[in-house]
């Protein structure tokens, strides 16, 4: 969690999760999609979730999250979560693979240098409250 609530916090996300929150995504995901660490010398130094759909095309997978702690970036950890995600979804029947990130991110060069393109989807957000 303390790898995940780090990895947010910095540019461009500047996202701020309570402790809490981030353990409960975490275990969430768990249920519902695949993850797999990273570790050396049995600590976690990174990790990824996946998630399959099925869409015209065949069956798509989709990365959710690819996190590696920042004492380790830069040394090539995320591509190779990036490969094991490729083989992951190849020996499950995947024809194509998905993800979105930000295009400030140090991810988007590696996602570019293993040859994704972008789609031209538009991600978009609304903040709602409810009152009572």
């Amino acid at each position: 969690t303390e790898i995940f609530r780090e990895g947010y916090s910095e540019e461009p996300y500047n996202e701020r999760w309570p402790e809490e929150i981030a353990n409960n995504k975490i275990r969430s995901d768990m249920k519902k999609e695949d993850v797999f660490v990273l570790e050396i010398d049995n600590n976690i130094i990174g990790f990824i979730i996946l998630t399959s759909y099925l869409w015209h095309t065949g069956l798509r997978g989709f990365v959710h999250e690819v996190v590696v702690d920042r004492k380790f970036r830069g040394q090539g950890y995320g591509k190779k979560l990036m490969e094991f995600a490729e083989q992951h979804f190849k020996e499950n029947g995947a024809t194509e693979i998905q993800l979105i990130t930000f295009p400030k991110s140090n991810a988007y060069e590696i996602y570019k240098k293993l040859n994704y393109i972008e789609e031209g989807f538009v991600t978009m957000y609304k903040k709602i409250t409810w009152q009572a």
